[in-house]
This record gives structure tokens, sequence and C-alpha cells, in this order.
């Protein structure tokens, strides 16, 4: 009987375990949120505003790994400023300012600049941070000159829980919300990014613009498929409507030596466009299906891969980027990317990963 328990036990465990195998978990409260990969590396952004005006904003960035023993690493800050946007020089001057880090009015020291505006915690700041965080009673400023900052803390406590729970972490000393005094050697472990076999594609990103004959010449079904394919969902043009002001357009690549891709203006909105690709075999043997691949928001093709960027609605613009890798028989999901909760930063605030793969050459 006991040993039916633990085999039980073992196995409600497993199957905790891979209900978050090779996907992503998103989980979003108040001011703070969370997105773990497939491997079940998770990363946590947390916002804020600046004091006077509120118009500001800025985002710190954690993350931890999957495992035993796993420290909490990152400490990334950003901020995205308009305090002086029709004064370029003032704004320059006040970029050239350190930023430091003040909890309940004592001053932890400047930050880490890195490239590209980002600075980063020194260890003692992200260990402080860190202790005061889980408690609200407590105040939390990035100074940089004559202005202060205010990190939110409303949210942390939620979703670094759920961090916690999606590691297996929850009644661990490894847990950041419920820990307890079980030990991290039978928290989930990390998962391996799967491995993509690249196939061999001709190098190029040139393409050969077609007229709709010419597209019918190679793909008679075309129009059929262009129209009623539901996972295309092309519906902004009219192949028949001679009248239609907005033509779609067509592009043929030089896939591989069996396969070309066949690229086809799809959707148009305001803010997005999107194009539809099919792989079309250069001989048709035995009656071979041309295959659909998929609508892509501003897609590009290079070299085996089908890149998009999806632009979200939010302040700031959110975004989603996507890649597909060809594989020798069909194109697979090998990258995904948010920019998660935008809050007034221009382009989104963090690239938080959602899949992760290994792509290898044959």
């Amino acid at each position: 009987m006991f040993n039916r328990i633990l085999v039980g036990l073992f196995f409600l465990f497993t199957l905790v375990h891979y209900a978050y195998a090779n996907t992503a978990v998103e989980f979003y409260y108040i001011n703070w949120e969370m997105v773990c990969d497939n491997t079940l590396t998770c990363r946590v952004a947390g916002f804020g505003r600046e004091l006077d005006d509120g118009d500001s904003h800025i985002s710190i960035l954690l993350e931890r790994k999957a495992g035993a023993n796993q420290p909490i690493t990152g400490g990334y800050f950003k901020y995205e400023s308009y305090k002086y946007e029709d004064d370029d020089k003032k704004e320059q001057i006040l970029k050239n300012h350190p930023i430091s880090l003040v909890i309940n009015n004592k001053d932890l020291g400047t930050l880490i600049k890195k490239p590209n505006s980002i600075y980063q915690l020194k260890p003692h700041q992200l260990s402080a941070l860190l202790r005061v965080l889980k408690k609200t009673d407590n105040e939390i400023f990035f100074k940089q000159g004559d202005r202060y900052w205010e990190l939110f803390d409303i949210g942390y406590n939620a979703v670094m829980l759920k961090m916690d729970e999606v590691q297996g972490r929850i009644g661990t000393i490894g847990a950041i919300i419920k820990s307890g005094k079980k030990s991290e050697n039978h928290v989930y472990k990390p998962i391996p990014a799967p491995v993509i076999k690249k196939g061999t594609v001709i190098k190029s990103d040139e393409s050969k613009k077609l007229t709709l004959d010419e597209v019918i010449a190679i793909f008679p079904e075309f129009k059929t498929r262009y129209s009623d394919e539901k996972e295309a969902d092309c519906f902004s043009y009219d192949l028949d409507d001679e009248e239609d002001n907005f033509k779609p357009h067509f592009y043929l690549y030089k896939l591989d030596k069996n396969n070309d891709l066949l690229k086809a203006s799809c959707l148009r909105g305001a803010y997005n466009f999107s194009d539809a690709y099919w792989v079309i075999p250069k001989e048709k043997i035995n009656n071979k299906k041309i295959e659909f691949v998929v609508t892509n928001v501003f897609p590009e093709y290079n070299n085996g891969v089908i890149k998009s960027d999806r632009k979200m609605r939010g302040l700031g613009d959110c975004w989603i980027y996507e890649e597909l890798t060809w594989n020798g028989r069909k194109f697979v999901p090998s990258a995904k990317n948010t920019t998660g909760s935008c809050n007034a930063f221009l382009g989104g605030t963090w690239r938080l990963p959602i899949l992760v793969t290994r792509v290898v050459t044959k």
C-alpha cells in the first residue's frame, strides 16, 4: 500500500511538472507580470512611474531558471522619459546623471550602466530589493538627478507565488512567497530546449515578383485556397475585383532544391498587414499537395526562416515576435517572444521568451 501511495504521488508530481513542459505560462497582476518559457525559465517584470508628473515610466526585470538552488538574477532597470521631450539638451543632461536605488530613505548606491539605455542592480542592491518587495510598508525609489521614480510593489507577491508554483518551489526553502522546510531536491528540473534540425536551403532572400496568372500557373488551386483556406484567413483582397485599388502582391522565393516558397498579400489593417505563405513543390510528384505554411504579420523571409513582428494595441504599442524554421519537410516554430505589458514604453518594455529552441544545421 505504501509503495502504491509513493507511486501515486510521483505520478501526480510528474503530471504537474509536465503540465508546464514545453508550454509557456503568462501571468499578470496589477503592476507585475511573469512569463515562463517552455524550458521553465521565468522572467518577471515590475513597473512604476515618476513621482511628480507620472509621465515617465520605469520597469525592472528579474529572472530565475528552473532547478534546485537557482537564485533570482537580472535586476535590469530601464525607463521611458518624456520629461523634456521638447528640450533635447535638458534631456541629454538628465540622461548623463547616474541612477541610484533608494529604499526607505537609504541610498544604496548607483546602478551599473549597460548598453542600450539599460541599467543593472548590483548584487547587494538586488538582495535588498527582494527582501522588501514582499512587504507593503516600504518605499522603493530610483533617483536620477532631481527626479524620483517609485517602483510599485502591488502585484509582486501574486506573480512570484505563481512563479514558485510553475517551478515547483512552494513549501521549499527556495520559495519566494510560500517557503517551507522542504529542500529543493525535488523542484522541477529545467526542460531542455527542443532541437530543430534546419534543412538545407538556398541561401538567398531574393524573390521574384509574380502576377496572379503566373501564380495560378504554378499553383492551379490558388484562388480557391487563398479565399477558402480557413487558416490563411485572407479576406482583405478580392482577387476577381478589377476595381479594387488595393491589389495583392505575390513573390516567389527559392527555398531548397525541391521547393519554392510563395508569399501572397493577405490582410491589411490600421496597424498591421500580413502575408500568407505556401510551399510550392518544383515538381508535382504523386499529386503532392501544396502545403499552407502560415499567415504572419509584418513577415520577413530569409535563409530558411520566416520572421513575424506582430503589433498589439497598448500604450507604447506591444509586440509579439515569432520565427518559423524550415526543417527540410515543413516550417516549424523555432522562437517566440513577447514585450509583455507596454506601460508607455515605445515598442514594448522587454523581450520575454515564450518559446526557446536550439536550431542546428543538418
